[in-house]
């Protein structure tokens, strides 16, 4: 059974060399040599229609036809290429790398491989960058690493906060700036416990306006009865008092939050006084429990 629907006018054999062969498996062409070579059977027609079928099976010793059977032999269809005009002769160059056929009205053509490699080879690239460029100084820079290769790790080191930069540059007051700016109460906190420490937190408190300690004094009056920042606050707090004593009564704003300071300081100490005078009773009642039972 053909694959043209008209006559076939020309046909011709190919071979390709595929790669490598396996020497176990008796593939190839049985000369002895180490490739892989496959054969193609090309026909063409007055159709139009180039027709490329594997004959692989004509070239394998195992290979026998009974010529007493009654179903016809066939070659296995690969692939088609479909011309305008009807091809009346065809031909494949030695090397297997251009196809020329002849059409009707005289026009030769001629089709060749882009880039002649073996198929199933594959070819090394040529290309070297241009001295002095991106590409030249970054070449291997996708290589995989050998098994016995030293591999260095580039630890990337991590961004420190703006407080943290003004620490390292001995800047107390625009680091507790950045802190405050921040409003995280844990990095306020640790800022100004590590300014504690270094004994500069005087001078962090110290030569401010009116814009610059409000937002100080906001912090220390919201967080002051919080039992995780009150151990650091009141010091705070008293030094805020100590240091702005002398300007008490120059401005509203801050006149207003040393009062809210004082009130908080205030209900906070009646609140542990009044605390403290329960736990005092209860001691008394579990005292007097714990004698009863033992008279018993």
């Amino acid at each position: 059974k053909s694959r043209h629907s008209k006559t076939i006018t020309s046909v011709c054999l190919a071979s390709f060399v595929r790669g490598e062969k396996n020497e176990d498996d008796g593939a190839g062409n049985g000369n002895g040599n180490n490739r892989n070579v496959v054969y193609r059977l090309i026909t063409a027609g007055l159709d139009g229609l180039i027709r490329i079928h594997s004959a692989d099976e004509l070239f394998d010793k195992k290979f026998h036809i009974d010529i007493d059977s009654e179903q016809p032999f066939q070659l296995p269809f690969l692939h088609g290429v479909k011309t305008t005009l009807p091809i009346t002769t065809l031909a494949m160059s030695p090397d297997s790398t251009r196809l020329i056929y002849g059409t009707s009205t005289g026009f030769v053509t001629v089709r060749q491989r882009s880039k002649y490699a073996p198929q199933g080879v594959k070819s090394k690239s040529t290309y070297q960058p241009r001295a002095g460029t991106y590409a030249h100084f970054m070449r291997g820079h996708g290589a995989d690493a050998d098994a016995d290769d030293h591999v260095v790790m580039i630890i990337k080191k991590k961004k420190l906060k703006s407080y943290d930069s003004m620490l390292q540059k001995f800047r107390y007051g625009a680091a507790l700036d950045q802190a405050l700016k921040s409003r995280d109460p844990k990095a306020i906190v640790a800022v100004l416990e590590e300014l504690g420490r270094r004994r500069g937190l005087v001078s962090a408190l110290s030569n401010r306006d009116e814009e610059s300690l409000e937002p100080l004094l906001a912090f220390t009056v919201g967080f002051i009865t919080n039992p995780n920042y009150t151990p650091v606050l009141i010091g705070v707090a008293n030094l805020l008092c100590d240091i702005y004593s002398d300007v008490f009564g120059q401005s509203d704003t801050i006149d207003e939050y040393f009062q809210k300071l004082q009130v908080s300081v205030k209900a906070e100490c009646h609140t542990q006084t009044t605390l403290s005078k329960l736990i005092g009773q209860i001691d008394v009642v579990m005292y007097a429990a714990e004698l009863y039972e033992a008279d018993k």
